[in-house]
């Protein structure tokens, strides 16, 4: 334990001394001390010797780049791990995994093995189970029994709870267990699996990798053959030279006005994750802007109605089950579309604003306590999430409808029973439900979306309810507050943990939720924000967030937790004084076993 202790305060000294200093040598022995366990860990995950090569390369760049990031939340050795894996999974959505197999049998290529740690046969068994495990029960097992990480430590590198990971190994060894049943290899998989760990760097990479070394270099770099050593190599020199002449931070100071490497994918993840026109449909119906218009409305026109009362707002996804189901189908339906606008007063309420702390007026409260106690008296169904007619000569109710059963057939038959004319003209003109806030002059308004995602990382195809409609935010930082996020020339700041967690706060997939805090449900662990400048008219967003929250607005759920990462950009004016444009997304986000994702940006 004392030992283990040693080695982590050694790391975190390096890898300080190299972000502070620019100290090259602390970052050569940072690197050879970790070139194994990195390179074995991408070689289980790739499968091939060259792609683990390729996935190590590009991880210690992104160590290099991210030094004076770390703050010690975890290992550096788990961090360094974490970096292997984001670059291996990068690499795996380029080439499907069944090119990837089609080619290691094409190559030929297995790895090569300094030792022989237990019977030939039974470690290729083992390996071979291994490697046919999926990748969140082959992570996992392999960092803990392979590498010998803790729980906490897997945790950290894979960015998931302890808990969860405790149970992907309880769950990876069992199916080791089974794969391995036949052969009778199945009760000494732990001790074989501890003992596989034996795969060293190649020898060449190994070398580019000590060529860190004060005053190696330029002759390393001299006699290193080509392929990834040299590659490496070269990077090294690069890398060297800024640290041992500018100081390093981050990427550097950039004297052009080049744009970030990774700006095309946070503008294609922005663009990807807005609601498309499909899921907006909402918007193409003519929605009085309150009950007591909508009163007037029907009975100047004789038209009934339509009041769709629900908790959370459904105009921003931000609501249950029953809501985003009545949205995404009954809603979206052309038919119901048009009897709505033309044969009925549509207008919403959303629950929140009626409630102690809820910004409905008394004369909006009025009406709704009135009509509900009307629908009560005549034993009518009702409930928070309901729908309510009301007749356009008497304004009492008629009728009403359960949310959850509002199929589109059912509505539509529900409301050609309740029409009293022939369809007209739409009496509100349809517009946006989903409006920016009013905000000091000079702010920056943010518009925030939010989406579930696939087990690839990809918006789902196939929904479940409540992922059925995209979630969305609005907020808006005051001019004194972006200043804070225009650090001078060359430096990198810390965003006032104020800013960021208002900002983070709306970072959770889409719920029923209401405001910032609702119910103070979000209850912030960690959330910061960091802001580099990267060029003259760029500063590079980065930031992580750990929060916990429950998952309804009404009735207390267990809480759990929201775990991300996030990075982004801001673009300035030619002059770097004005802010043109936000744009920040998540790189990898999960609510409990969910995974989400979530895009801002800047409105105009």
């Amino acid at each position: 334990m004392d030992s283990q202790l040693a080695e982590k305060s050694g790391d975190l000294e390096l890898l300080r001394n190299f972000a502070q200093h620019g100290d090259r040598a602390a970052l050569g022995a940072l690197f050879s001390r970790h070139a194994g366990p990195a390179y074995r860990f991408a070689l289980r995950l790739c499968g091939r010797p060259a792609d683990a090569e390729d996935v190590l390369q590009t991880a210690f760049l992104e160590v290099f780049r991210h030094a004076a990031q770390f703050r010690g939340e975890s290992s550096v050795k788990s961090w360094i791990l974490g970096f292997v894996l984001n670059a291996s999974r990068s690499r795996a959505r380029e080439e499907s995994r069944r090119r990837a197999r089609q080619e290691r049998a094409a190559a030929g290529a297995e790895p090569s093995f300094s030792a022989s740690p237990a019977d030939p046969e039974e470690a290729d068994r083992v390996r071979e189970a291994l490697e046919g495990l999926p990748e969140h029960y082959r992570s996992p097992v392999w960092l803990h029994y392979g590498e010998g990480l803790s729980p906490v430590e897997v945790a950290s590198v894979l960015n998931l709870p302890a808990e969860t990971v405790r149970k992907q190994l309880s769950r990876g060894i069992d199916r080791l267990r089974e794969a391995l049943l036949p052969y009778g290899a199945a009760t000494g998989v732990v001790g074989i699996l501890a003992a596989l760990g034996v795969e060293t760097v190649p020898p060449a990479v190994a070398a580019a990798l000590g060529s860190l070394a004060p005053g190696a270099v330029p002759a390393a770099t001299a006699v290193i053959k080509a392929g990834f050593a040299s590659k490496i190599a070269a990077t090294a020199v690069a890398a060297i030279a800024i640290a041992s002449t500018a100081g390093f931070l981050f990427w550097g100071m950039r004297t052009d006005n080049g744009r970030p490497p990774d700006f095309a994918e946070i503008e294609r993840r922005v663009r990807e994750w807005q609601p498309t026109p499909e899921e907006r449909r909402f918007d193409e119906i003519g929605w009085a802007p309150n009950l007591r218009e909508a009163l007037r409305l029907s009975r100047s026109n004789g038209r009934p109605v339509f009041l769709l009362t629900q908790s959370g707002r459904i105009n921003l996804g931000r609501s249950d089950g029953g809501s985003q189901f009545l949205r995404s189908r009954a809603l979206s339906d052309s038919r119901t579309i048009s009897v709505l606008n033309g044969c009925f007063v549509p207008v919403y309420l959303s629950n929140a604003d009626f409630e102690d702390s809820g910004t409905g007026s008394i004369e909006e409260r009025k009406l709704l306590n009135a009509i509900r106690a009307e629908a009560r008296e005549a034993k009518l169904p009702t409930g928070m999430d309901c729908l309510f007619l009301l007749d356009p000569d008497n304004r009492r109710v008629c009728d009403t409808f359960d949310l959850g059963k509002a199929t589109p057939e059912a509505l539509m038959a529900w409301l050609e029973s309740h029409r009293k004319s022939q369809a007209g003209p739409v009496l509100v003109t349809p517009s946006s439900q989903s409006m920016p806030p009013l905000a000091p002059t000079g702010s920056l308004i943010l518009h925030l979306t939010s989406r579930y995602l696939d087990a690839e990382g990809r918006v789902e195809e196939k929904r479940p309810d409540f992922h059925e409609v995209p979630g969305e935010d609005w907020t808006w930082l005051s001019p004194r507050e972006l200043k804070t996020l225009v650090p001078p020339a060359g430096q990198m700041t810390e965003v006032d943990p104020d800013i960021a967690g208002r900002l983070l706060t709306h970072f959770h997939p889409s719920d029923m939720s209401i405001g910032v805090d609702p119910n103070r449900r979000n209850r912030l662990e960690a959330a910061v924000l960091r802001a580099t400048r990267y060029s003259s008219t760029y500063v590079r967003i980065d930031g992580r967030l750990r929060m916990s929250r429950s998952f309804t607005q009404v009735e207390k759920t267990p809480e759990l937790p929201v775990i991300a990462s996030l990075k982004g950009y801001l673009e300035l004016d030619p002059d770097g004084l004005r802010i043109r444009s936000l744009r920040i997304i998540t790189e990898q986000a999960t609510y409990g076993t969910h995974r989400f994702g979530v895009a801002v940006r800047s409105v105009p």
